[in-house]
């Protein structure tokens, strides 16, 4: 049995037969992110809600050593398959990497009727990231790579009460790096509705990725939001939260 951080358990709400799987981020992050979204989403449209726990997450950071990009895209299409037993619609929402396996999710399931990224990459701000893979397959400076990457949850959000770790291995960064590749090619594939939205001061992906991802989708429906101002981790910002929300359900609610 898996034992969970408190706070960062998975979530199901049973809701009616439009039902919609939450898939949170990989940078240190947990359920715990999007649990308020998922309550507010059910409320407000009776909506069957899935949150699951992404492999390696809500439990302790050394079980993310070992994970690949299969790992979760197993969960996302686990997640769906599970909605799908009870659902007639189904959608996907996600955060960051949670954005990004959405997007590949769409790209090979034809049953997702729509989905909505929040600050999701098409590339990252990070200059080691890109180097990663190479620096990995040679000895002298495979050493040089740290173990451990401190977590880039910021001050203001601990003391909101997150909950995630503190650190995460920096093989993780291979994996997002396949998955960003493997994301370039499959976007063109992705032809249900989409609603691609990003903060203006996210740190952590690409001020672009919004824009790329948008324009990069074969989706006849597709829209594109920018908010003003807001971070990486919107959904837990009051500063912008009210509104993300709003967004994302006016657009699910919008789609027949």
């Amino acid at each position: 049995m898996t034992v969970y951080i408190p706070g960062a358990e998975p979530l199901f709400i049973e809701g009616n037969t439009r039902g919609c799987l939450l898939l949170h981020g990989a940078g240190g992050g947990s359920a715990w992110d999007q649990k308020e979204f998922a309550n507010i989403l059910h409320g407000k449209t009776g909506m069957t809600v899935w949150l699951p726990s992404i492999t390696g997450f809500g439990t302790k950071p050394e079980d993310l050593f070992g994970v690949t990009l299969n790992d979760w895209l197993a969960d996302a299409h686990s997640g769906l398959d599970r909605l799908l037993e009870t659902c007639q619609q189904v959608f996907l929402v996600g955060h960051s990497a949670g954005g990004l396996l959405a997007l590949l999710t769409a790209s090979e399931r034809n049953e997702v009727d729509g989905l909505v990224t929040w600050a999701a990459p098409y590339n990252v701000q990070s200059r080691l990231f890109s180097l990663l893979p190479v620096m990995s397959r040679i000895p002298f400076l495979r050493r040089a790579i740290p173990e451990r990457h401190e977590s880039p949850a910021p001050r203001w959000l601990r003391e909101k009460g997150w909950v995630g770790y503190d650190w995460i291995p920096t093989s993780i960064g291979p994996v997002m790096h396949d998955a960003l590749k493997r994301l370039k090619q499959a976007l063109n594939s992705v032809t249900c509705p989409a609603l691609i939205i990003q903060g203006t001061a996210d740190g952590s992906v690409s001020r672009n990725s919004a824009q790329r991802i948008f324009n990069n989708l074969a989706s006849e429906r597709k829209e594109m939001y920018m908010i003003e101002g807001a971070p990486h981790p919107i959904m837990t910002d009051d500063r912008y939260k009210d509104d993300l929300f709003a967004r994302t359900i006016e657009f699910l609610k919008g789609i027949e």
